[in-house]
């Protein structure tokens, strides 16, 4: 997959009519740091200690006021951001249910090999990255005063005045990458007396006493001549002028590594224009405006930056606090859909000829559209077989049949045929493959559906390697399995034996008798592994799970012994139900003796701890809704693990991946979209594959 600009960079085009969905070097440290410019405390790249010239940050420097925290503003993730694929690590304030990063200590952006391309997500799925939500206190001029709620910037005392002098400030954390595009708008509140005021982006060590895009790695526009400055003296005209009650957008494409900006609502370089077909009008970009600073942000981290000169200049910024002017929802949209419809213009390479089996040595070149089909189909009939879709396989082989046959023009003979009659196309290896899959997705949904003996006997028959691999362990955990069916029919069938008993005469007939009437025969059943207490209760469990009238005496010592009681035994339906719940009962007794006598000399740790939770259920008088472990051991998705684990051993055993081609493929894809939207490449952060294949 590849990621990149989209095409035509600057123009916005109407919504398609599908809707889909750091890593940077720094500087090479040579220089010094200004007095008047304080050092980086960048979330994603902090410099080392023996770099020269940068300061100690733990500590103010001399002559900026340091104001003492203010509460903190808390407000949603701005909805635009909805539409990166990264959206769940962005964060206006980390969550305090969160975890801390686990990457803090490596805030490098450069690229490095992280094992989490290969092996999980699972880190990189656990970062927070925090969002601009304020000016900083600490990182400002000290001629700009910060309101409580950071939003605010004045600027106090006498006006700067050299060309070379300015108060500048930045935000607390900087951009994410990750963002894709990251926008936020100012409200010059007063343009004072001159409007010297400077709207755009700064590094984390560009001086605070010069104008953002007066100093190298800082952009900035202008107000008093509507100018673009990115590391100049002069600037480039670019937009109009602004001043008091103007709303100014600032944001940046990582996508493309340029800036734009807005005006009251409007992006600055695009007009309407009238469609003389259909009478509408059309965003068109003025090539000579539009996005500015090329390879802005490449080799720093960006932080949002406002500078200013004279004195009662105020502005309000907007991080998302309220709703913004300018539509950059729309913005990004047509953003993120441009990225991707040039990722699927893109054709595979082809080493997935490879990986797929279709062709061991492919060529150095991509794909054909024909050849990237064949890969396609390859991929969805391997999945479609590992999960056991036999028909959908059947019908999916016919599709590609049909389309593979090269139509005939029409004559006499092809149109004056009465009836058309199917030819058997199959192959006895297909027929074997057919046959080979109905017996395995049969075997996986008899463990789906409780029927053990069946996903036994079945497994012996046609994948007999299976039951004896690693001394019987899939075997082991069958039978584990049908003891919880039994232990689970028991139980429904004493339910339903006290719903039937409870229109019975008081005083006719107690179960008690009947369960103790068992407890003799579960001598010797296998407890090693638990606390078993004199009574026979389980150490550790409720009082209410181990006074039950079948399951405590499963796990009873010799200790406990049967009760005399004299019992008259009704007749009807409570009588019919009582005889199946003790042959319940009993059946499942008898299981568990056997199954505990064939493994008791197994001190394989797995094998004992799979003991340990199977016989422990015993002791919950209805295991399925005691809730907790209990509930997962004896529940539904408890059978569909089992059913999986036993369709991967089934493969194994026949040369197979475990698992299908395409989820090996999406999971390693998305690992390495996740890791280059980490690294800065802001066109991953619109390579959304949940959204695009999963959400669709």
């Amino acid at each position: 997959m590849m990621v990149g600009s989209p095409p035509g960079r600057g123009t916005v085009r109407s919504p398609s009519t599908y809707e889909p969905r750091i890593v940077r070097v720094g500087g090479d440290g040579s220089h010094t740091v200004d007095a008047t410019c304080l050092p980086s405390t960048s979330p994603s790249r902090t410099r080392s200690a023996g770099v020269t010239g940068v300061r100690d940050t733990t500590r103010p420097l001399s002559g900026y006021t340091v104001s003492a925290p203010h509460p903190l503003i808390v407000f949603p993730r701005p909805s635009y951001l909805d539409y990166s694929a990264l959206r769940h690590m962005l964060h206006t304030d980390a969550p305090p249910s969160l975890p801390p990063s686990r990457k803090t200590e490596s805030h490098s952006r450069d690229p490095q090999p992280s094992s989490a391309m290969v092996d999980s997500d699972e880190e990189s799925n656990d970062r927070i990255l925090r969002l601009p939500t304020r000016w900083s206190d600490q990182y400002r001029h000290n001629l700009l005063s910060v309101s409580g709620d950071g939003r605010d910037l004045t600027y106090h005392g006498a006006s700067c005045s050299g060309d070379k002098d300015a108060a500048a400030a930045r935000t607390v954390q900087a951009i994410p990458a990750a963002c894709g595009i990251y926008y936020y708008e100012t409200e010059i509140i007063s343009k004072g007396l001159k409007g010297h005021i400077s709207i755009g982006f700064a590094g984390p060590e560009v001086k605070l006493s010069r104008l953002p895009g007066w100093e190298a790695n800082s952009w900035g526009y202008h107000g008093d001549d509507g100018c673009s400055f990115a590391a100049e003296k002069m600037g480039t005209k670019y937009g109009p002028t602004f001043g008091t009650g103007d709303i100014i957008g600032c944001g940046v494409d990582f996508t493309t590594q340029t800036a734009f900006f807005t005006r009251n609502g409007s992006f600055i370089g695009m007009f309407l224009s009238l469609t003389a077909d259909d009478h509408t009008f059309t965003p068109v970009f003025d090539p000579s405006l539009g996005p500015v600073f090329d390879d802005i942000g490449k080799n720093v981290d960006l932080y949002p930056s406002i500078g200013m000169r004279h004195s009662g200049e105020a502005v309000r910024v907007n991080f998302g606090h309220e709703p913004f002017k300018f539509d950059i929802d729309f913005y990004v949209l047509q953003q993120r859909n441009n990225i991707w419809a040039k990722i699927l213009q893109t054709q595979p390479n082809a080493s997935l000829l490879r990986s797929c089996g279709i062709n061991p040595d492919p060529p150095k070149r991509t794909l054909s559209a024909e050849e990237s089909k064949e890969v396609i189909n390859k991929l969805v009939l391997s999945y479609l077989e590992h999960h056991g879709y036999a028909k959908t396989v059947k019908a999916f082989a016919k599709q590609r049949e049909r389309e593979s046959q090269i139509p005939q023009p029409l004559n006499a003979a092809t149109t004056l045929a009465p009836t058309d009659s199917d030819v058997d196309m199959t192959s006895p290896q297909d027929e074997s493959e057919d046959a080979e899959l109905e017996h395995r997705t049969k075997i996986v949904n008899s463990v789906i559906a409780g029927d053990i003996d069946t996903a036994i006997e079945g497994t012996k028959k046609y994948h007999p390697m299976v039951l004896q691999a690693e001394e019987g362990l899939m075997f082991f955990k069958l039978r584990c399995r049908k003891f919880v069916e039994l232990i689970l029919e028991a139980a429904e069938l004493k339910k339903k034996m006290r719903r039937v008993g409870s229109d019975v005469e008081p005083g006719t007939y107690t179960t008690a008798s009947h369960d103790d009437s068992v407890i003799e025969e579960m001598d010797g059943i296998y407890t090693d592994g638990m606390d078993v207490d004199e009574e026979g209760g389980v150490a550790a469990l409720p009082h209410s799970a181990t006074t039950n009238s079948f399951g405590s005496s499963l796990i009873t010592s010799r200790a406990r012994r049967r009760s005399s009681v004299n019992v008259t035994t009704p007749d009807g339906e409570l009588g019919s139900t009582l005889s199946h719940y003790e042959a319940a009962l009993h059946q499942a007794i008898a299981y568990g003796q056997t199954l505990s006598n064939d493994h008791k000399d197994d001190v394989r740790a797995e094998v004992r701890q799979i003991f340990k939770r199977t016989f422990a259920i015993v002791a919950w008088e209805d295991p399925a809704s005691a809730g907790g472990v209990v509930a997962e051991i004896v529940g539904h998705a408890a059978k569909v693990a089992l059913a999986n684990e036993l369709n991967q051993a089934i493969l194994k055993s026949q040369g197979r991946p475990v698992t299908p081609l395409l989820d090996t493929l999406y999971r390693r894809t998305a690992v390495v979209v996740t890791q280059l939207g980490l690294m800065g490449i802001g066109g991953a952060a619109f390579a959304d594959m949940h959204r695009e294949f999963l959400e669709a």
